[in-house]
Formats: structure tokens, sequence, C-alpha cells
């Protein structure tokens, strides 16, 4: 085993478990109805994972032996400030920065989605852990893939990126139930919704066309429209559907990777009439299926 494989193994570790106990204090803090401190709580372990991304768990773009160069031309203080400039050198390039955000969505996402759901049933003991196990095992997807695309082309590597086909359809479900669940929960309007869900949507279509390398300023239009499309989806979800806001993830999901499916064969020119009537069937069956089981007189205004 290298050196490197180990590093990846170790810092994935620490952050995957850095994440689970992060959830698991979240929990508790709310739990007991805290609600101030577990936002500082949610802030703080964030940090850490902005913190470890950045100067630990790095895409290995950081520049190798800065001490070690360092200290071949300066000693003391000045051997230390000039390794740390040397170390964080990567971070003043713009094609570091643009693979950095990049890869920054999905973990964001999917973090602040299971922390509004933690908010959102303070007292749901074994939702909450289902949510925190689910989300972190995801993380660690997250955290070892979106890693080995960027280092290792990933792209070419069609099993993982199944894999990470299954953690972004859980980031969206999380997400939209999240966004859902605070208009219905917390009084927001319908524009604050459709609002909400043009930039979740933008962000994760943004995400994926980055790391499959298609995103142009002409599919840019595409994005824009299929995110007000989802907008207007969740729009009719909330003007028609309960408190629900899982099933109600749901059927915004459902939506999205329809779409999104029929834009990216389009966009690898694999799109036929029948990937096409694929996508949308199965999205008509999600869809009703959802409809059909949910009670729409049990609507809490």
């Amino acid at each position: 085993m290298t050196s490197e494989t180990k590093n990846k193994i170790i810092s994935v570790f620490i952050v995957t478990f850095g994440a689970f106990l992060g959830f698991e204090a979240l929990s508790y803090i709310i739990g007991i109805y805290q609600l101030r401190g577990s936002l500082y709580v949610a802030f703080y372990v964030y940090a850490f994972h902005i913190f470890w991304l950045t100067f630990v768990f790095d895409l290995h773009l950081k520049k190798r032996g800065v001490l070690a160069n360092a200290r071949l031309n300066h000693k003391g203080i000045k051997m230390v400030w000039m390794a740390c400039q040397d170390r964080i050198e990567h971070l003043k390039r713009w094609d570091y920065l643009r693979h950095y955000q990049n890869y920054l969505v999905l973990p964001g996402l999917l973090y602040w989605g299971t922390v509004i759901l933690l908010f959102l049933n303070p007292f749901k003991t074994n939702l909450k852990q289902f949510l925190i196990i689910a989300s972190t095992v995801a993380l660690n997807v997250a955290y070892w893939y979106m890693k080995e695309h960027v280092s290792k082309n990933l792209e070419h590597q069609h099993h993982w990126l199944r894999v990470l086909s299954i953690v972004k359809l859980y980031t969206g479900f999380i997400v939209y139930s999240a966004v859902i669940g605070v208009a219905f929960n917390q009084g927001f309007d319908a524009g604050f919704l459709m609002m909400a869900t043009v930039i979740l949507t933008f962000l994760m279509l943004y995400q994926a066309l980055f790391q499959h390398r298609l995103l142009t300023l002409q599919v840019l239009l595409w994005v824009i429209i299929i995110s007000m499309t989802t907008g207007l989806v969740s729009l009719w979800v909330y003007q028609n559907w309960s408190s629900e806001y899982f099933t109600a993830g749901l059927v915004v999901l459902a939506v999205y990777n329809s779409l999104w499916g029929i834009l990216h064969h389009h966009l690898d020119k694999t799109l036929t009439r029948q990937v096409v009537l694929e996508y949308l069937s199965m999205m008509i069956f999600i869809v009703s299926i959802l409809v059909a089981g949910h009670n729409f007189n049990q609507r809490v205004i």
C-alpha cells in the first residue's frame, strides 16, 4: 500500500468520523431543544470539514516537501512562514479553485440538508439515527470518489460513477425534502420554495456537468431551463401537497432525475426516443404512486 493510499484512507476516515460525531452531537443537542447551541455546533463541524478538505485532503494538487525546501534556504520563524506560504500556493491558482469549489458542492448540500432535517425532527430518534448513518455513508463515498475523479479520471470508471449517481440521488432527496420541510413547517411562502429549489437544482446540475466535463455556456441555458422547470414543480407541490415533505421531496427528485438523465444522454449523443420514454415513464410511475397514496386532505397551513 503506497503512502498516498494510506494518507487517503486516514484522511477519509477522519473527516467521515468527524461528520458522524458532528451529526450525533447535533442530534443530542437538538433533542434537548438547545437550538442556538446546535446551530453553533453545525457551523463548527462544517468549518472543520472545510479546513480538513482545504489543507489536508485537497485533491493532491498541493506542493510536496514544502518544509524540506524551506529548510534549505531559511531558518527559524522565516522557514516556517515560507513553508506555510508554499503549502497554500495551490489556493492561488484558478484551475485549482474551480475544481475545489465544485468538489465542495455535493458534500455541502448533503451536510446542510441533513442538518436541516435533524432540526425539523428534533424528537424522532429513529429517523434521526437513520439520517445520520445514511448521510455519513454518503459523505464517505463522496469524499473518496469525488477526489478520485479529479486525480485519476473517474469518468472512465463506470462502476464508480454508478455509485456516485446513487449518492447524488440521495443528496437530491435530502435537500429537496429539507427545503420543502422548511417551507411547510416555518411558514415560508411559495416564492421562497421555488427560488430555493431553482438554486439547489442549478448547483446539482452544475456539479454533475463539471464532473463529466460537459459544462459550456450553451449547456448553461439548458441548466437554467431545467432548474426553472423543477422550481415550477416545487410550486405545484407547495400548493397541493400536505405536510409530508419527504414524499414531496421524492416528487421533485423524480422530475429532476428524469430531466438530468435526458440532458446527459443528449450531451453524450446517446439520446433516443426509447431513452426519453424510459425516463418519462419512470418519472410518471413514481409520481403516480406517490399521488395515489397521498392524503391531500391533511394539509397543515
